[in-house]
């Protein structure tokens, strides 16, 4: 008589490279789906303490908590898919309890622009 083997499924093990936007929204994405614990083993990989890739920034307390940026803080509105991956942490936040008073509402994090310019060295 054969013996069925009876194999348990493993967790898929993901790595994420780098801790830019497109990497954390992917991480978010990942987690939010339902019974992600149990299918995932997500690690995301990052040179440095700083998330954001080139739009990180920071406060540095020795200077009075002046802000210094890595690179560009520009989200044009064609970034339809950063803006609906920004509304659902914010939702999520705020579900968890979690937000601080900074931003109450999603828009609170954005200054809104109507001029753009371009410059070529």
């Amino acid at each position: 008589m054969k013996q069925k083997r009876i194999r348990k499924h493993a967790r898929r093990k993901i790595a994420i490279l780098g801790g830019g936007v497109g990497a954390i929204i992917s991480a978010f994405e990942l987690t939010n789906q339902p019974g992600w614990q149990d299918r995932f083993d997500i690690t995301v990989y990052q040179m440095g303490w700083r998330l954001g890739g080139k739009a990180a920034s920071g406060r540095n307390r020795a200077q009075g908590n002046r802000i210094e940026e890595l690179g560009p803080h520009v989200w044009a509105g064609f970034y339809d898919q950063a803006f609906h991956a920004f509304q659902a942490c914010h939702a999520e936040l705020e579900r968890a309890g979690l937000l601080d008073g900074v931003f109450q509402d999603w828009r609170d994090a954005f200054t809104a622009q109507d001029k753009i310019s371009v410059l070529q060295s």
